[in-house]
This record gives structure tokens, C-alpha cells and sequence, in this order.
């Protein structure tokens, strides 16, 4: 056995030496660490709850850049599986889980490994073209905060719920087109039985380009899907309709930054955008799907005050509505405000504090709050390669 492992181990080294010939290899890494507090208030008649996290972030990774004449390449793993807090999806809050784990949540709290990125890119000189598993273009964080594992993404920015996923993507100067695995998971649902026809995949496309003061991004994706079968006892044959348009801005003003995010949807829970609203999945009138809509805003003011410190305000509003004879709405809305210290290079402490509103959620006319939360604490982050 011992030979064995000795065998093993002596061809892996050959190999990364033959790699490393062939192209230039850049190892890099980052351990990041969770210490918050929260104060949760569900709303209505559920008693609030106040917990603590300490555990190492879910963004902590590790991963290789390649380059070899024309060909680049990622890949990146992570920590993941196994944390113990769970989402809540009707209400948005991270709560502690009392009977089971959600895998989809939490950080190494059993320690296995995940994919985050695999992918290469080849170079033809006038355009790119690219394979794998990499973040989809309806990806656009704008504000810095780290609780929430992507800014205030969910509570109104352009994102998905899943940041990663298989994709071809062709890339012309500054415009990306990709073809992405088309989002099924509202005929998914425990009472939708029936048969989903995909005959196209997801199209995003997006277009950059830089000036003197910053950037813009503007972005657009498309999916649809054939559904025939029953719905909580209707019979449907129908199709789902989801597209996305958002646009991303970045200004500098010397030591300044703004940064401001505006996405509107249809369909947003089946395409699969990132969201605490329970009002963007279609739902059913008239024997057939009606259509629901969001509008969504991230805003972030940063000032760098030295090399050391620098101090950010955020704000994120998402309004969403399904389109029913009845009133059915959910919107949402958060505050954030950070500092990051800087303490040597590739070593940062950011305090954090977030007020989430969930306002008051609308159905079938019927009105009933939601509650709000307060979370705090420390986002530790070192850096290495």
C-alpha cells in the first residue's frame, strides 16, 4: 500500500512539473472567518430570536489560474456543505436550523469540498470562446457587504441564487453572450406534476465598457420553457417566461466611489435570480400561468479615507407583484454600513451592521407584516498565494 501511495504521489509530481512547463500556473487562496450577531423579529405572533455565528465564511476558496499561449483556464473549490443555519424562504432570515441542515447554506460545518469554477477560454485573437462553470453575465454585485455572501444582492441587485453554472460563452471586444442550462425548479415544486419541455437554453448577453471616472455594465437574459400537466388540481399547458434587464454603474471621484445597480424581471424565481421576495414565481389564474414582475436597486457610497480604513454605506429596495385579479405583492428593503481595515496586505477585519425590512407582504388582498432583523459583527478575510 505504502508503494502504492508513493507511486501515486510521485506521478502527480511529475505531472505538476510538466504542467507548470507547459503553462503558468498562479496559485492563490483566502480564509475567511463569520462572527455576527443577529436580532430577528418575524413578525406577527412569532416570538424574536437572537443568535450568534462563528464559523469560517462561505466564500472562503482555493484555486489556479492557467495560461498557455492562447488557452486560459480557472479552477476554484471551496468549503461548503453541512453549516448549521438554514434559510427561511418566505421571510428571507438566516436562522438557526433546529432539525435538519440545508446544504444550500452554511460553511464546513462537516468540512467537504465544493466546485465553484472550472473552466477554459480560447483565444481566436478577434473574439473568445469559453466552456465550463463559471459566474453567469446577470451577475453584478454593488455593494461590499459580506453577511449575505454577495452584498444586498437578494433584497434587489442583479444575481442569482446559484452563482455558478455551466455556460459557452463567446466574448467580442466588450460584448459576452452566453447559452446557460435552462431553470426549471418552479415545476419542480412538491405540487406541480406534470412534464417540463426545454427546446432552448438560457441567453444572457452583456455589454461593458470603461470611461475616465468608472464603468457601466448593461446587461439582458432570456428562458423559456413548455409545462403541461396539474397545478394544486388545474390542469395547465402553458409556457414560462422569464427575462431579466438590469444595468450596473461604477463612478470614482478620487478617494470617492458610488456604485448603483437597477434590475426589472419577470418570472425571477424560475430564471433564477437571487431574491427574498416569495412574489416572483408565475402562479396560477384562469387555467393558466400569470406572469409576476420585479424592479430591484443596490446602491453603495464608499470614501477611502487612508490606506488602512475605508468606510461604506449601502442601501437595496426590491418591489415585486404577481399579476392577479387579487393583490398579491411582496417587497423588501436593507441598510448596510462597513468598514474595511485593512491590517498588512491580504489581511482585512471588516465590522459590519445590516437592518433588514421586510415590510409588509400582500395576498390575495390580505396584509400581514413580515418583520424586520439587525445583524452585526466582524468579516475576517487573509488572503495568500
Amino acid at each position: 500500500m505504502k508503494k502504492f501511495i508513493i507511486f501515486i504521489a510521485a506521478v502527480a509530481m511529475v505531472g505538476a512539473f510538466v504542467a507548470t512547463a507547459m503553462a503558468d500556473v498562479d496559485l492563490y487562496g483566502s480564509a475567511r472567518f463569520r462572527t455576527y450577531y443577529w436580532d430577528v423579529d418575524p413578525g406577527g405572533s412569532s416570538k424574536t430570536d437572537q443568535d450568534l455565528e462563528w464559523q469560517m465564511g462561505h466564500l472562503s476558496r482555493f484555486g489556479a489560474n492557467f495560461k498557455s499561449d492562447k488557452i486560459t483556464g480557472k479552477v476554484e473549490i471551496d468549503a461548503r456543505v453541512g453549516g448549521a443555519y438554514k434559510e427561511i424562504d418566505d421571510i428571507g432570515f438566516r436562522i438557526p436550523g433546529t432539525s435538519s441542515f440545508e446544504n444550500s447554506n452554511g460553511a464546513s460545518g462537516i468540512g467537504n469540498i465544493r466546485l465553484r469554477l472550472l473552466w477554459g477560454e480560447y483565444d481566436f485573437g478577434t473574439w473568445k470562446f469559453m466552456i465550463g462553470q463559471n459566474y453567469p453575465l446577470y451577475d453584478a454585485p454593488v455593494s461590499g457587504i459580506n453577511f449575505f455572501s454577495g452584498g444586498l444582492q437578494k433584497f434587489g441587485g442583479i444575481g442569482y441564487d446559484v452563482a455558478r453554472t455551466s455556460q459557452m460563452r463567446f466574448t467580442i471586444g466588450d460584448l459576452r453572450i452566453a447559452f446557460l442550462p435552462t431553470d426549471t425548479a418552479t415545476a419542480a415544486d412538491p405540487d406541480v406534476d406534470g412534464d417540463v419541455d426545454v427546446k432552448f437554453p438560457k441567453v444572457e448577453v452583456r455589454y461593458g465598457f470603461k470611461f475616465d471616472m468608472g464603468k457601466v455594465d448593461l446587461i439582458a437574459g432570456y428562458q423559456t420553457f413548455d409545462f403541461k400537466g396539474d397545478v394544486d388540481g388545474d390542469s395547465i399547458d402553458d409556457n414560462i417566461d422569464s427575462w431579466v434587464l438590469a444595468a450596473r454603474g461604477e463612478l470614482n471621484f478620487g478617494p470617492a466611489y458610488l456604485g448603483l445597480g437597477l434590475t426589472y424581471r419577470q418570472n425571477g424565481t424560475p430564471y433564477g435570480a437571487w431574491t427574498v421576495s416569495s412574489m416572483e414565481s408565475p402562479c396560477i389564474e384562469s387555467g393558466s400561468f400569470q406572469d409576476a414582475t420585479a424592479f430591484g436597486i443596490v446602491g453603495a457610497l464608499g470614501y477611502k479615507i487612508n490606506d488602512m480604513f475605508t468606510l461604506e454605506a449601502s442601501y437595496a429596495k426590491l418591489t415585486s407583484e404577481q399579476d392577479t385579479t387579487l393583490t398579491n405583492e411582496d417587497d423588501a428593503q436593507a441598510y448596510g454600513l462597513m468598514a474595511k481595515i485593512t491590517v498588512a496586505p491580504g489581511f482585512y477585519i471588516i465590522p459590519e451592521i445590516i437592518f433588514q425590512d421586510n415590510e409588509d407582504k400582500v395576498v390575495d388582498g390580505s396584509k400581514s407584516d413580515q418583520g424586520d432583523a439587525t445583524y452585526f459583527g466582524v468579516f475576517w478575510r487573509i488572503d495568500f498565494k
